[in-house]
């Protein structure tokens, strides 16, 4: 029963293994549905401009051999991480090019925005 059962395992762990999506990104700014986890995405670079504005890019990877429909919403948080009500914060439907490397810029509404919470979804 053992010699059966252990065979029959290895094979299940082995196909487990090869079909597990890659891992969302490590930056809990970054919100990814498992809609969208076949993609890779780089930690968010945030700068903050001359008039106080954070700036967020990130370069999102698109592995598949045809274009991929994304919907991003990011919403701005203030101090408390309370988040500020903008129209800024309606989502944004890209379409990313096969096999490429897009990059997503998103600009704070003004300078009370502290941080960011960026949300990744397929694009309907």
């Amino acid at each position: 029963m053992i010699r059966r059962t252990l065979p029959l395992l290895a094979l299940g762990l082995g196909l487990a293994a090869c079909a597990a999506p890659p891992p969302p990104p490590g930056d809990p700014r970054l919100i990814v549905t498992p809609a969208v986890q076949s993609l890779s995405f780089s930690p968010p670079v945030v700068n903050a401009g001359p008039d106080g504005r954070l700036r967020v890019n990130v370069n999102v990877v698109n592995p598949h051999g045809g274009d991929f429909p994304l919907r991003i919403q990011t919403d701005w948080l203030d101090e408390t991480g309370r988040p500020l009500p903008t129209l800024q914060s309606r989502p944004v439907f890209r379409s990313l090019a096969r096999q490429t490397v897009t990059t997503i810029e998103a600009d704070a509404p003004s300078p009370r925005a502290r941080d960011f919470r960026m949300t990744f979804d397929i694009g309907n």
